[in-house]
C-alpha cells in the first residue's frame, strides 16, 4: 500500500479505497452504503475562510454572527489517480456542489452541482474536481490534477473569488490549514 504523508489522508484513503476493495475490483463498486465525504474546514494563511456569495466560492475573515456562513470543504478520494500524490475530489455543501476545474484551455474555479460520491465512483469526469494536496507540516496546497502546475488560492484582499493561479507564491494566496470537523 503507498502511504500518504498526513495520517488524516492515510484513514480517509482506507477507508474508501481499501476497504472497497482498491483499485483493481474498482470497476465492480456501483455503490458506497454507509461512506461519506470527510468535511473540513479550510482557511488561508491569512486565516480567511470560505463561504457562498451569490453562488461563488468566496474568502474573508468572518467573525461572530458571520461564522456561520462558513463552508466547510468535503472530500472523497480520486481513485483512478496516483494515491501518493494524494487526489481529492473536493465539493462544499456536505459534498452536493464539486470545486470543478473546467474543461477549457485556461482553468477557471467554479462551482458544479455534482455529488461527490458519484465523482467517487467516475474516472475520467472526477479529474476536474480533482486537486493533489501537499503537506508540509502545518499548511496544505492542492494542485489541480487537470491543470498541472495551477493551484488553488485566495487573494490578499478579503471578499475576493477563491480562484487558481500559476504562481504560487506570488500575489496569491496558496497555502492553507487544512482542519477536520
Amino acid at each position: 500500500m503507498e502511504s500518504v504523508v498526513d495520517p488524516e489522508m492515510e484513514q480517509l484513503f482506507k477507508e474508501f479505497l481499501d476497504e472497497a476493495g482498491g483499485r483493481e475490483e474498482s470497476a465492480v463498486i456501483t455503490s458506497m452504503p454507509g461512506k461519506q465525504p470527510y468535511h473540513y474546514q479550510i482557511r488561508d494563511t491569512n486565516h480567511k475562510a470560505f463561504y457562498l456569495r451569490h453562488n461563488s466560492l468566496v474568502a474573508a475573515n468572518l467573525q461572530s454572527d458571520n461564522a456561520s456562513q462558513e463552508e466547510k470543504v468535503s472530500v472523497v478520494p480520486n481513485r483512478v489517480l496516483e494515491r501518493k500524490r494524494c487526489p481529492l475530489i473536493l465539493g462544499i455543501k456536505g459534498g452536493s456542489q464539486g470545486l470543478s476545474c473546467g474543461t477549457a484551455e485556461q482553468p477557471k474555479l467554479q462551482l458544479e452541482d455534482m455529488q461527490l460520491m458519484d465523482l467517487f465512483l467516475k474516472d475520467e469526469e472526477a479529474k476536474r474536481f480533482t486537486f493533489f494536496k501537499t503537506y508540509n507540516g502545518s499548511t496544505h496546497c492542492f494542485e489541480a490534477a487537470a491543470y498541472p502546475g495551477w493551484f488553488l488560492c485566495t487573494s490578499p484582499q478579503a471578499n475576493e473569488p477563491i480562484g487558481l493561479t500559476a504562481k504560487p507564491g506570488e500575489a496569491a494566496i496558496t497555502n492553507f490549514y487544512f482542519q477536520r470537523k
